[in-house]
């Protein structure tokens, strides 16, 4: 293989050579009388030294001093790598061929050169750790030969020429791992069951990072509500009114990420509820519902995200980091709300249990009907940017239902005194 890159080289030189050296042949071979093209040169590195004379090491291909440009000077030299080096040859095999034994100084130090190792992001539910980085080294070739073509003539000492490969440190890293948007809500009235569905939903997604350009999907990410996953019977909305249901409570789950996600300057995808939701303002909840309804986005950033969750004393939180925002980003809903009715019912059949009129049972829980418009305003170094309408919503109305005994209680005699 050397061979047949000696051998190119030299075919090479046929075209160059016939131009290059009927001009300076005649410059070559004057300046060799006083050796004026002669390079001698050590290069260091710390404590290591390296000697090199081409006096020397031309010894025994004298004959091919012409062609191989040994005695011409730094422009010469120049000119004939150059011309080299637009045929496509490699570089240090040119560098070799001009000056012999210079990959010997290469191998002399490459104890120098080290791979690139870049820091990486490792986030969990235990939050972030940034790994070690370290640059990338190699010896310059090309500056040393520069160097060393130019200290023809004179002894030069020259500090061997490094390129570095920067590395991605911890600091850079961090600095798009920041706070981008963080919601709270709260279940302080919820059933054991509901505050179970909550939290095993929240532990699923707590701890992910979506990269830039990935979609998410809350239902791929958490995964069926069944009780074969581990879920539990609590209320759902359905069908415009509270029932019974596997996985009761997840929405709740679902509404947090998306309220945290619009902080963070996203705008995911979502479906309402068919009534408002306790937890959260009308027009910024998050229906979600195995093979019916989804929370999805796209990370449009330039860097990954990272989502954890938290559930704590019947509260869950969402923290969602990456790239700093632009903007500082305030919620904003817009609604009429038309009260529900209070309708009261007697029915001895459905109610036994119900006799007097001060014992009553709340059949069904009344919902206002809600119309909303909601925004996401944008601002910046506290001044308003924008004002952007992300959904317009209808919630139904559903009037609360009590039913209560028919017979008044007869009233109590009161104590004679003595």
């Amino acid at each position: 293989m050397k061979k047949l890159k000696y051998y190119t080289i030299i075919f090479a030189l046929a075209v160059i050579i016939a131009g290059v050296f009927v001009t300076n042949s005649a410059v070559a071979y004057a300046e060799q009388s006083f050796a004026p093209w002669n390079v001698t040169a050590e290069i260091y590195y710390g404590d290591e030294v390296y000697r090199y004379d081409l006096s020397k090491q031309i010894d025994g291909v004298e004959f091919e001093a012409d062609i191989r440009g040994f005695y011409l000077g730094y422009n010469g030299r120049k000119n004939l790598a150059n011309g080299l080096l637009k045929q496509g040859l490699d570089p240090i095999c040119v560098y070799q061929y001009l000056l012999p034994n210079f990959d010997k100084i290469l191998k002399r130090f490459n104890y120098v050169c080290c791979d690139r190792t870049d820091s990486a992001v490792n986030f969990s539910s235990r939050g972030f750790s940034y790994g070690k980085s370290c640059d990338g080294v190699k010896i310059d070739a090309d500056k040393l030969f520069e160097e060393m073509i130019s200290c023809r003539g004179h002894f030069k000492r020259i500090a061997l020429p490094l390129k570095y490969d920067r590395a991605i440190t911890a600091e850079q890293l961090k600095r798009n791992t920041v706070l981008k948007g963080k919601f709270t809500t709260t279940y302080y009235n919820s059933g054991e069951n509901r505050c179970f569905n909550i939290a095993l939903s929240a532990k699923a997604i707590d701890g992910i990072t979506v990269k830039s350009g990935q979609t998410f999907s809350f239902n791929d990410v958490v995964g069926a509500r069944t009780e074969a996953n581990g879920y539990k019977n609590a209320k759902v909305i359905m069908d415009g009114g509270y029932t019974d249901g596997v996985g009761g409570g997840v929405c709740q789950t679902s509404t947090t990420l998306y309220n945290a996600l619009l902080l963070a300057g996203l705008l995911p995808k979502a479906s309402q509820h068919t009534l408002v939701s306790g937890y959260v303002k009308a027009g910024f909840d998050a229906m979600v519902a195995d093979g019916v309804a989804d929370l999805t986005f796209v990370n449009t950033t330039n860097h990954d995200l990272y989502i954890s969750a938290k559930v704590s004393g019947k509260t869950v939180t969402f923290t969602v980091y990456g790239e700093p925002n632009e903007y500082d980003i305030v919620r904003e809903s817009v609604e009429q709300r038309q009260p529900f009715n209070v309708v009261e019912i007697v029915d001895k059949t459905r109610f036994p249990e119900l006799v007097y009129d001060d014992q009553i049972k709340v059949i069904t829980n009344g919902s206002d009907g809600v119309k909303t418009k909601s925004y996401l305003k944008y601002y910046k170094n506290g001044v308003l940017v924008k004002t952007q309408l992300i959904r317009s919503n209808s919630y139904k109305r559903v009037d609360k239902v009590i039913a209560r005994g028919a017979e008044p209680r007869a009233e109590q005699p009161s104590a004679l005194l003595p």
